[in-house]
């Protein structure tokens, strides 16, 4: 078989540049992927990587994993996640960086290799609260089966054990050391009285679970996240500590064969499926199984839910609402958003006219309701 191409190593130089130019606000990662998309060298690492992982994400977490298991080496000082804030270095991080790379080649290889990025982002719980709240109008006092597809450690599985401010209502737990926020816009208020207090059984499934104990596991769900945004960090590590304490069930296998038995399962009387930027990974043709699954279990429950944050287009049936534009959001001036809130429901074996509830942030920064 052909080895690499200077053409290949060209496409991944042009995605480092893309990813420089598309974060202005990323002081570190910014100015490293700059670098990277200058350097034919560094940048090849990324020849090692599976199909559809050679983007730069990938290298990051990798050299962040680095940091993460050595936080008394030289690059280390750049990196909010090992050093204090006030003591941040402020000079130009990409020779040590090139220099640690290029040190490390024998260690970094393997891991390229054989890793994805992969995140539990513990702010998408501000989309879980406003989506729970919305399946659990119509049934307020109904215990609650949460059913989670593509959980990876579980951490959204627990909103009613986290302080969740959804637009200045908080729900939840509002002692809870793990707190996460969300602005929201738009015609309608959601009612967020109808959040259940607490959920009585919850599970996820997952193709490759992280254990809560798996030090090392949970280490590169944390090399995932970007130093640039220390607050991602901390709220990842109050959620790991809080849930080592009462660890989430997460069944390892694929997220539409295992679902008929976590559907099964349980005597809650309201089964709500949720998934958050996991469908998108699953084949399109697969994706209405879904659908497929809950049609059945509807037969044998009150009331089942199927809410969802995802891409425009990859829920079936939920067609993706108008956007106004909004120049304020993140998406940018005249540019849509790219996460859909959608919302499904079977009542008495019947399912209910699919909606989209809105817009949002893919990480629950904001969300921008619809009628």
């Amino acid at each position: 078989m052909a080895g690499p191409t200077v053409g290949d190593v060209a496409v991944i130089q042009d995605r480092f540049h893309q990813f420089a130019v598309s974060f202005p606000d990323l002081a570190l990662y910014r100015r490293l992927a700059a670098g990277c998309a200058e350097d034919p060298e560094i940048a090849g690492f990324l020849l090692a990587a599976r199909p559809g992982q050679q983007r730069p994400v990938l290298l990051f977490a990798a050299v962040h994993d680095l940091v993460l298991r050595r936080p008394g080496s030289a690059l280390a000082r750049w990196y909010a996640s090992v050093t204090p804030r006030g003591a941040l270095a402020t000079d130009d991080p990409w020779p040590v960086f090139r220099r640690t790379v290029m040190d490390h080649r024998d260690e970094l290889l393997p891991v390229l290799a054989t890793h994805a990025t992969q995140t539990n982002e513990v702010n998408r719980s501000v989309l879980v609260a406003v989506l729970l709240a919305a399946a659990c109008a119509d049934a307020p006092d109904s215990r609650v089966r949460l059913v989670e597809l593509g959980s990876s450690a579980g951490l959204l599985l627990a909103p009613d054990r986290y302080r969740i401010d959804v637009g200045g209502t908080v729900v939840g737990d509002p002692g809870s050391p793990v707190r996460v926020a969300g602005d929201v816009r738009g015609p309608n208020e959601p009612a967020m009285r109808a959040f259940p207090s607490k959920i009585s059984e919850r599970v996820g499934i997952d193709r490759d679970p992280v254990p809560i104990d798996d030090r090392d596991r949970i280490r590169w769900l944390e090399a995932c996240l970007w130093p640039d945004q220390p607050w991602r960090i901390d709220r990842f590590r109050a959620a790991v500590a809080l849930a080592a304490a009462e660890p989430p069930t997460v069944v390892a296998g694929d997220m539409i064969d295992r679902l008929p038995s976590a559907l099964a399962a349980g005597s809650a009387d309201h089964v709500v499926v949720m998934n958050l930027w996991s469908l998108t990974y699953v084949d399109r043709e697969r994706r209405r199984r879904v659908a497929d699954r809950l049609t059945e279990a509807a037969a044998r429950r009150r009331a089942v839910s199927w809410i969802s944050a995802e891409p425009a287009g990859c829920v079936p049936e939920v067609d993706p609402p108008e956007w106004d534009g909004d120049a304020d959001h993140d998406a940018g001036e005249g540019a849509r958003p790219d996460t859909v809130l959608g919302l499904r429901c079977w009542r008495d074996g019947a399912e209910t006219a699919p909606r989209a509830l809105g817009w949002s942030h893919p990480h629950g920064d904001w969300i921008e309701l619809v009628d």
